[in-house]
Order: structure tokens, then sequence, then C-alpha cells
């Protein structure tokens, strides 16, 4: 039997159902409906019917509101390729319009602030730099050594007293935490981005001074391998040539946008570091002496690498570098010219280290690590950053003309 609605049944004539018991109204019922004062439709029916009309009308909205969204950054300029962590990062133009160094005074001066460390032999003053709102800040770990107290001036002269959260005698990196929770941060450059020749200055807060001083210059060198006095190495670090030498501990090296490149160190080079990437500059100096053309040199750790190592201290006490329990040169260039490439080659495998359980052996050169090729000794430490205590890795090296291949699992550095 055909059912009432079917347009072919010869039944006769069949009065329509009521129009709240059909899925469709005729538009002459439309406005009849709308002046009746009906009742509420019945819940199973509001389910069946009106859902699909409901997200219907919510996606037609979506897609306007994204179309009116995209159409008012195109208008205002704000949309464009640039990633979302790039507009945030960008550092505002001074509102006064000054430029040169009063501009990057102005950009980045609420985030340095001045520390003062007092030891037996008496206080050092020295700078440092706001990374985190909550009162968190970066200087280097030979200023705050040994101090029995430490105080920090902020760009307003409000006079804090910090505590010492960790130190991290590799990078010489130090964080200090002052108890404000609504502290001026720097705003951090791309160090991956920046290459040799590019303005930059160093910012620091003397003793007894209302606002910072900016020494002007260039980076000169990127990705060095700096060999200290004391013993230690660092690696990565970044060169700059100034037209003087900073008067405080802790300087803060930035690009002349007044974003925070790196962190000045103290430790004093015992000789020309080893040049991993293109330099304009030719030998270095000591960083607290000048070279014959009247500039200063110094050597700054990477930003992104020192908040990575702070972050670290933050949340766990002390900083954990991977360990691969090797000491090594780079190779040296006849033997380069036999390989055909530059690598690092180990001139000491620590016993019972992760190296050593892997048969790593004095002598063996080192072309990779986890599929990143090593270059230098250095670029196998920079390697290493890039991974975890507990993490095995890949390492290819070559002994006695033959390639070979071994799976190292790294450990905590002490």
């Amino acid at each position: 039997m055909p059912f009432p609605d079917d347009p072919d049944d010869d039944a006769g004539f069949v009065p329509p159902l009521h129009p709240d018991d059909r899925l469709w109204r005729h538009p002459s019922e439309m406005g009849a409906a709308r002046r009746a004062e009906a009742p509420a439709p019945e819940p199973e029916r509001v389910a069946t019917v009106g859902v699909p009309r409901v997200w219907t009308v919510a996606a037609a909205s979506l897609l306007v509101g994204v179309a009116v969204t995209l159409a008012a950054l195109s208008v205002t300029g704000t949309f464009d390729s640039t990633s979302v962590q790039t507009v945030v990062e960008q550092v505002q133009a001074p509102a006064d319009g000054t430029t040169g160094a009063a501009a990057i005074a102005s950009k980045v001066g609420a985030a340095i602030v001045r520390v003062d460390a007092v030891k037996a032999a008496g206080t050092i003053t020295a700078t440092g730099v706001v990374y985190r709102s909550d009162g968190h800040l970066l200087t280097t770990a030979d200023v705050v050594a040994g101090a029995s107290t430490i105080t920090v001036t902020t760009a307003d002269g409000t006079v804090l007293t910090a505590s010492v959260v960790g130190t991290d005698a590799i990078t010489d990196i130090a964080v200090l935490d002052v108890d404000r929770n609504d502290m001026a941060t720097a705003v951090m450059a791309r160090v991956d981005e920046v290459t040799a020749g590019e303005q930059a200055v160093t910012v620091e807060r003397e003793a007894d001074a209302t606002s910072p001083a900016i020494v002007t210059g260039h980076v000169s060198a990127l990705g060095l391998r700096v060999d200290t006095t004391d013993g230690s190495s660092l690696h990565d670090m970044i060169q700059a040539a100034l037209e003087a030498s900073p008067t405080t501990a802790g300087a803060v090296l930035c690009l002349d946008d007044g974003t925070v490149l790196g962190l000045v160190t103290d430790r004093t080079p015992a000789a020309a570091p080893r040049y991993t990437q293109t330099s304009l500059d030719t030998a270095a100096t000591s960083s607290t002496t000048t070279t014959p053309d009247g500039t200063a040199t110094l050597y700054a750790t990477p930003i992104d690498y020192a908040t990575e190592v702070a972050d670290d201290i933050i949340e766990t006490g002390t900083a954990h570098h991977p360990w691969l329990g090797v000491l090594g040169d780079d190779l040296d260039p006849a033997a380069a010219a036999l390989l055909g490439r530059s690598a690092a080659t180990l001139t000491r495998v620590v016993p019972e280290g992760p190296a050593a359980a892997a048969g790593l052996q004095e002598g063996d050169v080192v072309l990779s690590l986890d599929g990143v090729q090593t270059t230098s000794m250095s670029s196998l430490v920079v390697a290493l950053r890039a991974h975890q205590p507990g993490d095995a890795v890949a390492v290819t090296f070559v002994r006695d003309g033959q390639q070979r291949a071994t799976m190292v699992t790294l450990t905590t550095r002490a």
C-alpha cells in the first residue's frame, strides 16, 4: 500500500499531516506558524530534525567568521607568511622615535639588571638579563660562585635580594631568582638566523648608573671552540668585535634590534679559538684586551642554549649534559686530506664510560653522531646537545682505514 505522501498513489484524497508532524512546510504556512503561539516541539523531534540544521548553520557561521577574519588581516597587513612565533618575538620600536644606541636601550633596558655579589674579597658588580617574568634571570656562573649575598637592582632602581637557583660551570651560566612576578623580560634573538658581519652591541648596567651602557660593534664569527686559561672549553661560542670592552662581568650581547643574542663570558681564551664557521676577522685575542685595530674581542654563549640550560636548572636543580665519555681533538690537516674531509679524532676514551662500553677506542675518527656529520671535536659536542642522558645514539667512525658504526647509550656528565 502506498504511503500517504507518495505522489503516485491512487487512493484518492488523503488529508495532509499536521505541520508539526511533517519534515517540511509550504511557504504559506510559515507566516502563520510564526504568528501562532505554537507549543514547543517535542524533544525527540528536535533531536532528529533540528540537529543537522544546527550543524549546518554553525558551519556556515564558522566559514563566514574565518572569511571576515582573513579579510581584516589582509587589510591591516598583519596576515603574512611570517610564523606566529616570529611575530611574537619582534621587538617594538620606541614610541619616542629614538634610534641607534638610545633605541636599543629603550627596547631591552627594562630587562637588564645589575647584580652585586658580595664575596670575601669584596663586591663584584655584574650584569644580568631577566628571561622569565617570574623573577628568574641569567648571569655568569663565575660571578656568583662563592658569594655570601647577592642583590639585584632593576631598571626602576628597586633593590631585591637574589638567591642562586643553580650554576653550570660547563657553560658558565648561573640562574638567579628574585621575589617579584611582574618582571620585564628580554626578547630572544634567533641565533640560527644570525650571520657574521651583523651589527651587534653589548648592554650592561654599571655601578650607580641610571641607564644601561652600550658598546657597539659586530658579530665577527659563530660556532667557535674557545679553550680557556682555566682548562675549560666553551663550544659553539659567538665572537663579537666591539669598539671597547664592557666594564662589568656578564654583559649581554644584543643585535641592533634589541633582541638578546648571547651572554658574554669572562673566561680568558688560552689561545686563538678554533673556527668552525667563516669569520670576518682574523686572529682573536683575550676577551679582556683589545686587538691591534683598537677593537675589543669577546665571546658569548648563544642565548638559545643558555636558556635551555637555565630551564633544566630551574626544573631539576642542575644542568644535565649528555656524556659520551671521550676526549678529542680536530683531525689534523694531513689526516683530513687523506680522509677527504675534516672530522673529530678521539684522544682518550674514559674506561667504563659509554664510549668504551660501545667499543670505541683512542685514535678512532668520528664521522657522525646519529646522522649529524662531525667536522670537528666542537661539532661533536654540539651534536650531543640535541640528546638527553639515556639516549642511544649511532656513532659512525673510521678505524684502520675501515668505516664502522656502533650504538652508544649516553649518560650524564658529572
